[in-house]
């Protein structure tokens, strides 16, 4: 295919606008307060909402694929699109907490899953000479939206209320998403750019991949490699994340405020890492990059534990972020150079369960660890022997990984004799 015929890089920019979008789930903060002030709803209920989200990350995935890979991205984006906007929309009208769960958390939430699903997979095929730098990029539109819309959410809920800006919001990102929606196309099987031609010894065998169905993926034990280095990988990033001010304020003796500047760090570093780590993968190998960062992770936790310093905090707080990031840009190029591009999709999502048990384990080991000793400190030092663990399961994938290639190749061999 010519590449005239698809402006790849602006079917990209429109994919990250799109994530910017649906990753405004990720600003519940900034709602959670206004509402248990508007309804008298208590902190473990509201912060449920958050938490159902992140469980039924697999569902979004798993599903949002399954209609990538039969709809194409555009089908994928309009339904998971109807769904996040109109869930967003409705929470405006909640006066009851278990109508809460299922506007924000269950329809725009699987509605949020299920268009990164299609921006993610439809996107990484259109670059096949840079899947890292894309899959880092697109993931970085959905790290980044909280970022982006937390601040233009407070103001509304300043000026209007928290449920005017549910209603605003909803139909502000639904014209959004009627736009990217008319920019993004399909990718055509085997695209390549116009100009580019693969490496025979590098990029030749990452478009020569069969085509794996989900099934089949699960009775591959280096799949199972993987899916614990994405939980070991995720676990400590989603602890910090879940806790970086009220590590600051506990342990550093920061202000609210000052604090609050520390979960903007980590969540700047955490779209950084996608990007950078994504595109490192591209030109050092996928293993190598993963054992990178859990070096990088495990050194952050073991400084955040020892260290008394502000400026200590804040650069195990870059480190862990970037590896967290690293880890949602490195994964989507694995899966698809082993598994194939035809059934990306769902064979994605279902990976996405270590995603999904580190959201669990990991800000509920740090929160079980502070109520027990009345610190976090033990729970960094969890983390950090998870980072051991974790380095040794790229050691063992690297090693998988060359061993097939290595029949691959005698066999291919074998085949031109």
């Amino acid at each position: 295919m010519a590449e005239q015929q698809y402006n790849r890089w602006l079917i990209l920019i429109a994919a990250i606008v799109t994530n910017l979008c649906i990753g405004t789930l990720y600003a519940w903060s900034v709602f959670a307060l206004p509402l248990g002030k508007l309804f008298g709803w208590s902190a473990a209920a509201i912060g449920l909402a958050f938490t159902i989200n992140h469980g039924l990350s697999p569902v979004a995935m798993i599903g949002g694929g399954a209609i990538q890979d039969r709809l194409g991205a555009r089908g994928n984006i309009l339904v998971g699109g109807l769904m996040f906007t109109i869930g967003f929309f409705l929470t405006g009208f909640v006066d009851k907490v278990g109508m809460l769960y299922i506007t924000y958390s269950t329809l725009a939430g699987i509605g949020g899953g299920v268009v990164y699903a299609g921006t993610l997979g439809n996107t990484v095929k259109f670059f096949p000479d840079k899947r890292g730098l894309a899959a880092g990029l697109v993931a970085a539109g959905y790290g980044c939206g909280a970022m982006l819309f937390a601040p233009i959410a407070s103001a509304l809920i300043i000026k209007y209320g928290v449920m005017a800006t549910f209603k605003i919001l909803g139909a502000s990102f639904f014209v959004v998403l009627l736009i990217t929606i008319n920019i993004i196309k399909k990718a055509p099987a085997g695209y390549k750019p116009a100009g580019w031609e693969p490496k025979p010894e590098l990029d030749a065998p990452k478009l020569n991949i069969p085509d794996v169905m989900w099934y089949k993926m699960l009775q591959d034990k280096t799949w199972w490699v993987i899916l614990v280095m994405l939980l070991c990988g995720a676990l400590s990033g989603l602890m910090i994340t879940a806790f970086a001010s009220p590590i600051g304020q506990l342990m550093f003796k920061l202000s609210p405020m000052d604090a609050a500047f520390f979960v903007s760090l980590v969540a700047i570093s955490n779209a950084l890492g996608r990007v950078g780590f994504g595109a490192l993968s591209d030109k050092i190998g996928r293993s190598n990059t993963i054992m990178i960062m859990y070096v990088v992770s495990a050194l952050s936790m073991f400084n955040l534990s020892v260290t008394t310093s502000v400026a200590g905090f804040a650069v195990s707080g870059i480190g862990i972020g970037a590896v967290f990031g690293g880890f949602m840009g490195c994964m989507p190029p694995i899966i698809s150079e082993r598994y194939g591009l035809k059934n990306f999709g769902v064979n994605y999502g279902i990976t996405f369960i270590g995603f999904s048990l580190a959201a669990i384990f990991g800000p509920m080991t740090a929160a079980n660890v502070r109520m027990a000793t009345g610190s976090y400190e033990k729970a960094f030092y969890i983390a950090l022997v998870i980072n051991v663990i974790g380095l040794i399961c790229a050691f063992i994938f690297r090693a998988l990984d060359k061993s097939e290639k290595a029949k691959k190749a005698q066999a291919q061999a074998g085949l031109t004799q």
